[in-house]
């Protein structure tokens, strides 16, 4: 059971995001469609606007994106749908990303810090 999924079951007493919640789900989730434990966790943040990014896998998987003769496909993948979005994020929007290669790709690559959904309720436990 992934940590999503445990928490979606909690009554939780949370704080608003002022802005949106940009989710992007790991590939593993994905391809078990597990993904939907995520959303259902998110929406337990009081009027939360959650867009799913539905941006595919993120270029990094695993280790694949640092060996130095993958890098450029890494960030073509990362580039397709991930990245834009992470550009046009507003200054209150927030970013989830459950797998870490896709927090640190998108950290690498688009200067943004995603954090993991665990983080996130942490922070806004009220």
């Amino acid at each position: 059971m992934m940590f999503d999924e445990y928490a979606a079951g909690l009554d939780l007493k949370l704080r608003e995001v002022p802005g949106k919640i940009l989710l992007h789900g790991h590939c593993h989730q994905k391809s078990m469609n597990m993904l939907s434990a995520s959303v259902a966790l998110l929406q337990k943040i009081p009027n939360a606007k959650i867009h799913d990014l539905d941006a595919g896998c993120c270029g990094m998987a695993g280790s694949f994106g640092y060996m130095k003769d993958n890098y450029d496909v890494s960030k073509a993948i990362a580039e397709r749908k991930l990245l834009p979005a992470v550009r046009q994020m507003g200054p209150d929007d927030v970013l989830v990303a459950t797998g870490t290669s896709c927090r640190h790709q998108v950290l690498e690559l688009g200067g943004r810090q995603a954090v993991h959904p665990a983080v996130l309720i942490r922070d806004l436990l009220s």
